[in-house]
């Protein structure tokens, strides 16, 4: 009992190391607001997120997020080529077909935002399945694909794990 009644021990936040984040963190601390099935009510709770959820790219350099307007899903270790339409009093992110040009790569998801990126090198930690050296075009439903009948560009692989993007 007397074990409760000990003050919990704290560390000044400005005593913390600095991580320069060389390297993606394992996990970052985030706060969730979740509703309690039992009760409906929102409560508030502290979640560890994985940190390549949140850094898909590697880097947040050159990555912003965007509403999608729509559902889209990006499969486990791929990008998909996509566009910005304007529909008159919204905007939607509009998957690429061979005929449409690309704006941008969506290199992953975000709750219900998509990470997307334009320029710069997308870094996919596990790995991903494209050819390194093969130039990569957009496709259907934008997936990549190495047939340059779209004659769009999107990206190039310079290793299994990292994408060149060239739109173009």
């Amino acid at each position: 009992m007397d074990d409760c009644k000990k003050p919990l021990a704290t560390t000044y936040i400005g005593d913390i190391g600095i991580d320069n984040l060389d390297s993606l963190p394992d996990y970052i601390l985030a706060e969730r607001d979740v509703v309690d099935p039992n009760t409906d009510k929102t409560i508030r709770s502290m979640v560890r997120v994985p940190g390549a959820k949140l850094f898909g790219g590697g880097t947040m350099d050159n990555v912003t997020t965007l509403e999608p307007n729509n559902t889209i899903t990006v499969p486990e270790n791929q990008v998909l080529s996509a566009r910005i339409v304007n529909n008159g009093s919204y905007n939607t992110v509009e998957l690429t077909s061979a005929s449409s040009a690309p704006d941008f790569l969506v290199i992953g998801t975000l709750g219900d935002l998509v990470l997307v990126q334009n320029a710069g090198f997308v870094y996919i930690p596990e790995g991903h399945q494209y050819l390194v050296g093969q130039q990569y075009y957009s496709g259907e439903d934008g997936m990549p694909t190495t047939s340059s009948a779209s004659g769009h560009k999107i990206f190039k692989p310079i290793s299994t794990t990292k994408l060149a993007i060239n739109l173009g």
